[in-house]
């Protein structure tokens, strides 16, 4: 019995840590995916704001 708990003991914590670590890995990919959307769309308002003519100019 000693040997049947301790295997289910190690497959539960072996699936929690994979789980957490799965889990830890997508909210970081879609960090990065946010962040680099959040800063190309940055770049392309800076871009447009450079085209733009200034107040004085015609």
């Amino acid at each position: 019995m000693n040997t049947f708990m301790a295997i289910m003991s190690q497959l539960f914590w072996g699936v929690t840590a994979g789980a957490l670590s799965a889990t830890f890995s997508m909210l970081a990919k879609g960090v990065a995916v946010l962040g680099g959307l959040g800063l190309a769309g940055w770049f392309g308002l800076r871009r447009k704001d450079r085209r733009r003519p200034g107040k004085g100019e015609d």
